[in-house]
């Protein structure tokens, strides 16, 4: 009998077992036939874009080596393109280019992404000094002076009009005189962002931000008016263009930063934190773009980046251009970047030809308007804010914005001058030392980095020791002279 109970008990356990494997297996099958569904529909999805676009993906160095083996310049007929483009920004360049080859059937395109703009620069360098690679490149003013050192790519200087395209592009353009990009769009600069719930006129000038942040500051629910991220220097160099002056020759890469206009600038900053008192002191980027988001800061200096992070928080938002300091003579002048077209120096004539139509093409303005419209970047090129695009209030002052911006500087460059500008204005915040003093061992400061006397590890810890001691030494010989 007990023998028959364990038998009879080994057997459930085994159907119960039986039932759980055949569960687990129904449940797997589903999932792959989920996973397939979705595949099959994601590739049809894609294959829109690409039925008539020749497209890879660099995914692994095989292909990278594939690459160098490949010559892909021919006659013309058919023209390679290589690019790093964010999604949202790649769907909208494949569109365009089956829209041009609508019109010009003759013509096919091959494309080719890559993960990141480093790869790319690096593979392509690699093929062209080989002789091969693609007719086109599309990437950052940066990757363009990295590439013209190198010689590999065909200088454009007398191929296109420059003067359409916005000025701070235009003046990152050059390298040793000549120009080997083409802009084509444009990307992380400021704006002025307020709330349209709290402010009803935008502010022309900072005598009204400040009055109109001073009223906010003393309601019966105080808010702040304006807030600005100005111990990051990439906020506090636009009001240098202000007093019409800049601090970078693009042409030779000087850099002067013991100006009048950055002595003003660095007196409009500190007369906003400390004498005005409008700002809150010792918050950071996220801290003051928070404040914004929840309705307790109606106005504030942020880039172009923030636009769809401010739609999806649901703020009732508007957008100008940065008003003009009271005592400027022009509105500040944030910089600029973006993305341009090279030509491959290996190109033969007729396939120059061709990559010149197409890049004509990439910047009319009608291509340029549904760029602005589709994708997470701006136009290139000016004027488009008199035509459809200005009854888009956000786009139509963001392209009013675009248009006083000044090209930002190669990144070697501008992180030298990012690192001074960032220890003096804290120094100037807190009283250390006068704008007047700053400017000038700002300059002293960026000599020393660039010659590597100091390093920037170094930099904070000696600047802020040598200025602290300096200012003790100041306050006893006062205290000396009142006893």
């Amino acid at each position: 009998m007990f023998f028959m109970k364990k038998f009879f008990y080994k057997n459930i356990k085994i159907n119960k077992n039986k039932k759980n494997i055949t569960c687990f297996l129904t449940t797997a099958v589903l999932i792959t036939l989920i996973i397939l569904i979705f595949s099959v529909s994601c590739s049809a999805a894609e294959s829109t874009l690409t039925s008539q676009i020749g497209e890879s993906t660099e995914s692994d160095a095989s292909n990278n080596n594939q690459i160098l083996d490949t010559n892909l310049l021919g006659d013309g007929k058919t023209v390679s393109i290589w690019d790093s483009a964010q999604p949202k920004d790649r769907i909208f360049l494949m569109e365009s280019l089956n829209n041009f080859m609508k019109i010009n059937p003759e013509i096919s395109i091959n494309t080719r992404h890559f993960r990141n703009e480093e790869e790319l620069v690096d593979v392509f360098s690699a093929a062209s000094l080989s002789g091969a690679g693609p007719e086109i490149v599309l990437a950052s003013f940066d990757s363009m002076k990295k590439m013209a050192k190198e010689n590999i790519l065909k200088n454009l200087s007398d191929e296109i009009n420059y003067n359409i395209f916005l000025g701070g592009l235009a003046e990152l353009s050059s390298f040793d005189t000549k120009k080997y990009i083409i802009p084509f769009s444009s990307s992380d600069f400021l704006v002025f962002y307020y709330n349209k719930d709290i402010i009803s006129e935008v502010p022309s000038n900072f005598d009204d931000v400040i009055a109109l942040s001073k009223e906010f500051l003393n309601s019966k629910d105080p808010k702040y008016g304006f807030v600005i991220n100005a111990a990051e220097p990439d906020w506090t160099i636009p009001f240098i263009g202000g007093y019409l002056d800049w601090f970078y020759e693009y042409g030779t890469g000087d850099i002067n930063l013991n100006s009048a206009a950055m002595e003003k600038t660095l007196n409009f900053i500190n007369n906003i934190y400390n004498t005005e008192k409008i700002m809150p002191a010792n918050r950071g980027y996220e801290e003051l773009n928070n404040l914004f988001k929840s309705g307790k800061a109606s106005m504030f200096i942020n880039g172009v980046w923030a636009v769809d992070e401010y739609k999806e928080a649901g703020i009732n938002f508007g957008i100008s251009k940065i008003p003009r300091n009271t005592d400027a003579a022009a509105s500040p002048t944030p910089m600029i970047s973006g993305l341009g077209f090279m030509v491959n120096n290996n190109s033969t004539v007729k396939s120059f030809e061709t990559a010149k139509k197409i890049i004509d093409f990439m910047v009319s303005p009608d291509v340029q308007t549904s760029w602005a419209l589709n994708s997470s970047s701006y136009p290139a090129i000016t004027g488009l804010e008199t035509n459809k695009l200005s009854s888009d209030d956000l786009i139509y002052n963001i392209l009013l914005q675009a248009k006083v911006c000044r090209g930002k500087p190669q990144e070697e460059d501008l992180q030298l001058i990012r690192d001074v500008l960032r220890i003096n204005i804290e120094s100037v915040l807190s009283g250390v030392i006068s704008p007047a003093d700053a400017k000038e061992k700002m300059q002293e400061d960026l000599i020393k980095l660039k010659s590597g006397k100091i390093e920037v590890k170094d930099y904070s810890t000696t600047t802020i020791t040598t200025e602290s001691s300096n200012n003790t030494k100041k306050d006893n010989a006062s205290s000396t002279t009142n006893n």
